[in-house]
């Protein structure tokens, strides 16, 4: 074969790594955009399930939490333990994907965590999911017999909810265990924290919004794919046409 063939051979092994490549890139672009390679990245969930229980009474798999925060969960916990012989591990998470109910999850986690009912009779799982302003509290038979559906109630619909909407990740937790805590050690309830006076916006985009956003992503994509398609052919069939 001779060297200008060898050239012409390479420069068109060339031409189609490079549609592989725009295209590939094109792929994962769009995958982005629409949420799919976000949703299958996004391993948290497993990551938490699979780990043992945490000996510090707290995963901020979701980032959420300051370090001031942790410190006050940490010390808060440990004396509810030592105090009461009830044990509460705390969990945030940004998102779940794979199991969408905060309360399925959090009971393979408590299920994974303490398989047995000796082992979970008192330990209960307070989670955070901060995508979707969820919380879910589950426990062992004598956990949550001594915490009562009154405030796992309360919380789940009011308390975390209420601050998770404006973003006050910490305050939902810290709030959440005081009352927990005042539960299981026999003192007052605080009550729901004071939901702010202004007026939040919904975070639910009408069908029109949805709709304009939608097509506008359509567009983008085809003019990806047109480029991803055409430069690098363009560019080859040139060559080729130079020859």
């Amino acid at each position: 074969m001779s060297a200008v063939c060898v050239r012409a051979q390479q420069k068109d092994e060339n031409v189609m790594q490079r549609v592989g490549t725009g295209l590939a890139a094109l792929g994962a672009a769009a995958a982005l955009q629409f949420g799919t390679l976000a949703d299958v990245a996004q391993a948290g969930e497993f990551d938490v399930i699979s780990d043992s229980a945490p000996s510090s009474y707290v995963i901020d798999d979701a980032g959420v939490l300051s370090k001031a925060s942790q410190k006050s969960i940490i010390n808060t916990l440990k004396k509810l333990e030592a105090d009461s012989g009830y044990t509460l591990d705390v969990v945030t998470i940004r998102k779940l994907v794979f199991t969408p109910d905060p309360f399925d999850f959090a009971d393979q986690v408590i299920e994974n965590w303490y398989p047995t009912v000796e082992e979970g009779n008192n330990v209960g799982v307070l989670l955070v999911a901060t995508s979707t302003k969820e919380g879910a509290l589950v426990g062992g038979p004598a956990f949550m017999g001594a915490v009562g559906d009154d405030l796992i109630d309360s919380l789940v619909s009011e308390q975390i909810p209420f601050l998770t909407e404006e973003e006050k990740y910490n305050e939902a937790v810290l709030s959440s265990i005081k009352r927990i805590e005042a539960k299981l050690t026999g003192k007052e309830d605080p009550g729901v924290v004071a939901r702010s006076q202004n007026e939040r916006k919904s975070n639910f985009k009408t069908k029109e919004e949805t709709d304009a956003k939608r097509g506008k992503f359509a567009g983008v994509i085809i003019g990806l794919l047109v480029i991803a398609t055409a430069v690098p052919m363009i560019q080859y069939y040139g060559y080729v046409g130079g020859k």
